[in-house]
């Protein structure tokens, strides 16, 4: 697989400080070679510039949403390059950073290739949160809501105006930690959801036939595929910025990457909230996500 690298050192969306470190801690630790390993092919490494934004000034653009002018500035860039990785026949894998980065992908695939595409979406999280709905005004939990044009406008309309994924091919894999809001938009827009609970009562090899059942009846050809560490257990990923227990084990989250990445039907990829200041100090959240990004190289070098 030709792949364009980009990294998306973000905390903004999240409020956290040391997820921004996270792209440069997995280089160091040799994400690229991992990737090369398997016969991928590293076209090309970029970094994304992050505008800075002093913690004074976090409500500075919106009363209720953080750092709001640097995580727009921020996506915006985001998206221009997956677009453009797209039309250069690469595949965008997007190394963050926090989730409000999906904003900026979901956008930029949308861009390149129309809105029917499909979103997998495996978090611990719905990050279908608006304005009025969340807790805490964190922007990463709005990307999923804003990619189907709920909540403030302005990121609705990040890139292009418009709508970026239709809610009926948004699919998320492993939630268990929803807000009631996010229950009440999940329910209206009719999103495809499968949480933990009923993914341990049925097995993870049910739910991939049931979610490829699906994809097939709805003839999605392109998906994007966005991954946050803590839809595993939050044993094995204490460092991120909102771990949840009862997630996946190392296996199951292998088995469901390996199954969605072997169908060749993914164009761009997520890889977020690896928080390094967060993890324990035998780094067993960077153990983790070398063993999952591992998977992702395995899966991918079967299609090059």
């Amino acid at each position: 697989m030709k792949i364009d690298l980009i990294n998306i050192p973000l905390f903004y969306g999240c409020d956290r400080p040391g997820v921004e470190e996270g792209p440069k801690v997995l280089s160091d630790n040799g994400l690229k070679n991992l990737l090369t390993e398997y016969g991928n092919e590293v076209v090309r490494e970029e970094t994304i510039d992050v505008p800075p934004c002093s913690e004074e000034d976090k409500y500075k653009a919106h009363p209720q949403i953080k750092y709001l002018e640097s995580v727009k500035t921020t996506n915006e860039a985001l998206a221009q390059r997956v677009e453009a990785a797209l039309k250069e026949g690469l595949l965008p894998f997007n190394i963050g950073g926090d989730h409000a980065l999906g904003m900026g992908s979901l956008a930029g695939i949308s861009c390149a290739l129309g809105n029917e595409v499909g979103v997998l979406w495996i978090d611990a999280h719905a990050d279908i949160n608006t304005p009025q709905t969340s807790p805490s005004g964190n922007s990463h939990g709005m990307p999923l809501a804003v990619s189907m044009g709920e909540g403030l406008e302005e990121l609705c309309n990040l890139h292009f105006k418009g709508q970026k994924v239709h809610p009926n091919n948004c699919f998320i894999i492993g939630a268990r930690s929803v807000d009631d809001g996010e229950v009440a938009l999940i329910d209206r827009l009719g999103i495809n959801v499968w949480y933990m609970e009923e993914l341990r009562e049925r097995g993870m090899a049910a739910i991939i036939r049931e979610l490829f059942t699906i994809l097939d009846q709805r003839g999605l050809k392109d998906l994007h595929l966005s991954y946050d560490i803590d839809s595993l257990d939050m044993s094995l990923v204490p460092g991120t910025g909102t771990p949840v227990p009862n997630g996946m084990n190392l296996d199951e989250s292998q088995e469901l990457i390996s199954a969605i990445l072997q169908s060749g039907k993914v164009r761009s990829i997520d890889f977020v909230e690896f928080n390094p200041k967060r993890d324990h100090e035998d780094q067993v959240t960077l153990h983790s996500c070398l063993t999952m990004l591992r998977a992702f190289a395995q899966a991918l070098g079967t299609l090059s």
